[in-house]
Formats: structure tokens, C-alpha cells, sequence
């Protein structure tokens, strides 16, 4: 068998540089790409080393996992400075996911060949291999930006009930700081989904029972006008309180709300000084 040591070098370097990239942006490291690169390198050198000692010589089974896997343990300590001791073994746990990830991807793209006794993956050309680690890198990053805006939008969601005429109907709200439509006595209006308004009103809305407004929105395709109405009550659940807005202004969207939430509130609704100690 020949192992071309340039080759393995590049394809360990740019592996381990990929995964502990991914490792150290997942536990919100600062990826500074000279001790990533470093990290990396040195881990190429150890894993090159160890690929062409197991060559020669066959280390026990007990040996040969604590090995491989205290280097991984060992591999995010010089690719990131860490505030505690909890965020470095969250990036060694990381780097370790991403390590099976990433082996059990390739395996299933080149299933095992009984032919040559092994897997297809030992065959690749090494820029494949480069390739498929800048590439994993990139769809991690991308999916880790996906879950943190994701975490952001349920930090600032909440739940709510809308209560008006005898009816209330609970929905999950956002609070949007971009939210700044007042009605007509300058107050914040919440907007809501036309589904929710509906279940709160029946056909009470479009039979001039319940009055109505119009509130002026500014959006990228210019000026629209939205319908509102006063809802007797609004209680919002939010950090263990809860705030009550009475006679609230709520516009109905024309169409469903992006998000999992179903109405979105002016920030003003969840101020601190506004929200009473009421366990909900």
C-alpha cells in the first residue's frame, strides 16, 4: 500500500481545520483563523504520524480509541481561548459530533468495498476529501446561523390573550421593535393573524357590531392601510409576569404572520415598569 504523506497531511489539515471551526463557532468561540489553522496543523501532523505508525505496528484496541479520542479532547485547547472550563468541554464535545458527522457522511457517500477489505473513501483523490471539509464547514455555518435566529426570534416571543366580548383566544406573540404603528389616540397597536381575529369575533367584525379603524402602514411596496379594532383585553406572559393592556388596538393582517406566532406587539406592551409580578 502507498501513502503519499503530502496528500494525507492536506486532507487531515483541512478536516480537522473544518470541524474545529464548526466546533468552536457551535459554543460562540472567536474563530481567530491562525490558532484554528495551528490547531489544525498540529492535528494533521499527530493523525498523519499515527496513520503511518498503525502501518507498522498494530496498538491494542484499548489503547487505540484513548488515543484518537484524547487528541480530539485535546484539539479545540489550542484552536480557541475559552472563558471556563464548561465552554472548552462543550467545544471537545462539538468537535467530537462534527468528527462522526462528518466520517459517517463519507462512509455512506463510499459504502465499504469487500473487494478491496476496506472502504471506497481509502481511493478518493485527495482534493475530494479538501473539498467535501470546506464544504461540511459551510453548511454547518450556515445551519448554526439558522438555529441561533431562531433562538433570537423565541427570546422575544411570548405567550398572550385576547379577550373581547366574552371570547378570548390564546396566541403565541412576537415582540417586534420595529413595531411602531399607534392608532388614532397615539397608542401601540398589536397586529394580529385574520385566522385569530376570527376566532375572537365570529362574523361580529364584518356585520358592523364591532367598530373599526384605519391604521396607515408604511412596507417596502409603499403605503397600505390595515383595519383595526379596540379589543376590551390583552394579557401578555412574559418573563414569569404578566402585563394587561386594556382597550387595546389591534389591526388584522391580511395575510399569515411569518414565524410561529400568530400576533406581534409594539415593544412599548412588554416594558418593565409595565409588567406586574402576577404568576402565569
Amino acid at each position: 500500500m502507498t501513502v503519499y504523506l503530502d496528500l494525507l497531511l492536506i486532507d487531515n489539515f483541512c478536516a480537522d481545520a473544518a470541524l474545529l471551526y464548526c466546533a468552536v463557532k457551535t459554543v460562540r468561540g472567536a474563530a481567530r483563523p491562525a490558532r484554528i489553522a495551528l490547531a489544525a496543523l498540529l492535528g494533521a501532523v499527530l493523525g498523519t504520524g499515527y496513520a503511518v505508525l498503525g502501518l507498522h505496528v498494530a496498538l491494542p484496541r484499548a489503547l487505540d480509541l484513548p488515543l484518537r479520542w484524547g487528541v480530539a479532547a485535546l484539539l479545540p485547547l489550542a484552536a480557541a481561548r475559552f472563558k471556563s472550563a464548561r465552554s472548552y468541554a462543550l467545544c471537545s464535545l462539538a468537535f467530537a459530533g462534527y468528527m462522526a458527522a462528518f466520517a459517517g457522511v463519507l462512509t455512506a457517500l463510499f459504502p465499504a468495498s469487500p473487494a478491496a477489505g476496506g472502504y471506497a473513501l481509502q481511493a478518493l483523490p485527495s482534493g475530494v476529501l479538501a473539498g467535501a471539509s470546506v464544504l461540511f464547514a459551510a453548511l454547518a455555518a450556515r445551519g448554526m446561523r439558522a438555529l441561533a435566529a431562531r433562538r433570537r426570534q423565541a427570546a422575544y416571543t411570548c405567550g398572550c390573550a385576547l379577550t373581547h366580548g366574552g371570547h378570548t383566544v390564546r396566541l403565541r406573540a412576537f415582540v417586534d421593535t420595529g413595531n411602531r404603528l399607534t392608532d388614532g389616540r397615539g397608542r401601540g397597536v398589536a397586529v394580529a393573524e385574520r385566522a385569530a381575529v376570527l376566532a375572537l369575533l365570529a362574523d361580529g367584525l364584518f356585520t358592523g357590531r364591532t367598530p373599526c379603524e384605519k391604521i396607515a402602514v408604511q412596507t417596502v411596496n409603499g403605503r397600505s392601510q390595515l383595519t383595526a379594532f379596540r379589543a376590551e383585553k390583552l394579557e401578555i406572559y412574559w418573563g414569569g409576569k404578566v402585563n394587561i393592556v386594556e382597550d387595546v388596538t389591534v389591526a388584522i393582517s391580511p395575510r399569515p404572520l411569518a414565524g410561529e406566532y400568530a400576533l406581534i406587539l409594539p415593544p412599548s406592551f412588554t416594558e418593565e415598569d409595565k409588567l406586574q409580578g402576577v404568576g402565569r
